[in-house]
């Protein structure tokens, strides 16, 4: 059974371990890329590395960065409307591979083109719901450790 933790071990400048959680959410970093260089079977490797991805129980699906989609030179396999805080709008979806190392989970993908760059969020992934499935998240708000777990 494999577990990654997704929360905070040690604040930052006068913030707690905590804190953070609430502040910036849940976290992995992941690796980002549409082929791996490495042979098949073996750890992707692929062109960026320790991305920053928000684990969102609040999103249904997962989604990327469209300016880093963009300069990866994503495939766009669709084009269609979603609905987020921002209300309804045209989004492209992109093909990718991303894989989180903690949990040694490779998705090959279709992944939602949302502009976090552009709202200066800290993530350049989310990964929602349906990433979750196969999971147990356990938050503890009072030490700030967020645990994924295997089922």
């Amino acid at each position: 059974m494999r577990t990654a933790q997704a929360g905070f071990k040690q604040g930052r400048a006068g913030e707690s371990a905590a804190d953070l959680p609430a502040k910036v959410g849940p976290t992995l970093l992941v690796h980002i890329g549409l082929k791996s260089r490495a042979p098949p079977g073996e750890t992707p490797d692929l062109d960026l590395k320790n991305v920053h991805a928000l684990i969102d129980t609040g999103a249904g699906g997962e989604c990327i960065d469209d300016d880093m989609a963009q300069r990866l030179g994503l495939p766009i396999t669709e084009e269609g409307w979603i609905s987020g805080v921002g209300g309804r709008h045209r989004a492209v979806i992109y093909t990718a591979r991303i894989y989180v190392p903690s949990l040694d989970r490779l998705l090959f993908q279709r992944f939602t083109g949302v502009k976090l760059t552009e709202g200066d969020q800290a993530h350049r992934v989310i990964l929602g719901r349906s990433f979750l499935r196969a999971y147990r998240l356990t938050y503890d708000g009072g030490t700030g450790q967020v645990e994924i777990i295997e089922d």
